[in-house]
């Protein structure tokens, strides 16, 4: 399947996402790139998994709007949505019992209709996704048992089931292992670059977004602070801004992407007895 459709678009104009009348995201504009892996960075509560819900629709906006392939989202048909934009959400739940295999093959559901009941694509469709997650061999077992690194894995596998053109995806690497955290940001990476699939990812870790996204959204407060490539967004003063954490900020040495190495609290205080001597 190539995902390289001309014209489906995800951005926002405007947006304001707000949790029981509290403003979250405020006033936020983007425009997510085509075929490109972006990365929402930015230090916990600054809004970047709430900005995930409202592109995905899952949380109405109170003002602004979000659009999908040049329309309203929230004016489109459910399944219309679905067959473009899938979301692994922030830990997702199941119901009890449920096996990996049938959490994958829910994955296909927007592709069914009336006239066209499970078939030969749907079942390709899972057990590709799960091998390219390495879940064959707990394709009988019940979620609910599962590791927290093996149940991600199967959540993520259900997302790459659906095959959409966008993904957003919430935090994948969450409960998994340094091993498993590359194992599925390498494969997110052959994604985009074989099937041009267009990528939203929040991720914690700096290095690992500056790695593998193309490009780069900084948010702080429920506001964009900065925005575009990782050689341009990641600085010694974004991080101290963004985060509020002093760094050095220098070339990674395998793939030249920057690298961010923050400043023990003891080190910032010599430096500071330092200066004053």
């Amino acid at each position: 399947m190539s995902a390289r459709t001309p014209g489906v678009g995800l951005r926002s104009d405007h947006l304001t996402l707000a949790y029981d009348g509290v403003p979250i995201v405020k006033d936020l504009t983007l425009a997510i790139p085509e075929h490109r892996i972006t990365a929402l960075v930015g230090p916990n509560a600054c809004g970047k998994s709430t900005l995930l819900r409202g592109l995905s629709r899952l949380l109405r906006p109170r003002g602004g709007a979000v659009y999908l392939d040049g329309r309203e989202i929230h004016r489109a048909p459910t399944r219309e949505v679905a067959v473009k934009l899938g979301l692994l959400p922030q830990a997702p739940s199941v119901p009890e019992g449920l096996t990996v295999q049938d959490l994958v093959g829910r994955g296909r559901y927007p592709h069914q209709a009336w006239f066209r009941q499970w078939s030969a694509e749907d079942e390709a469709a899972v057990e590709r996704a799960l091998q390219l997650t390495n879940t064959v061999a707990l394709r009988e077992r019940a979620v609910d048992e599962l590791s927290g690194g093996q149940r991600q894995r199967a959540w993520i596998a259900m997302a790459l089931a659906q095959e959409t053109p966008i993904m957003l995806l919430d935090e994948p690497t969450t409960y998994l292992d340094l091993a498993h955290q590359i194992e599925v940001l390498d494969l997110l990476h052959e994604l985009n670059e074989r099937e041009g699939r267009t990528i939203v990812i929040v991720l914690h870790d700096l290095n690992q977004a500056a790695r593998y996204a193309h490009h780069l959204v900084a948010m702080r407060d429920g506001r964009i602070q900065v925005i575009g490539r990782p050689a341009d967004v990641v600085t010694e003063a974004m991080v101290r801004s963004v985060f509020g954490v002093e760094s050095r900020v220098m070339p990674d040495p395998v793939t030249g992407t920057p690298m961010v190495i923050a400043r023990a609290r003891a080190e910032r205080a010599d430096s500071v007895e330092a200066v004053r001597q």
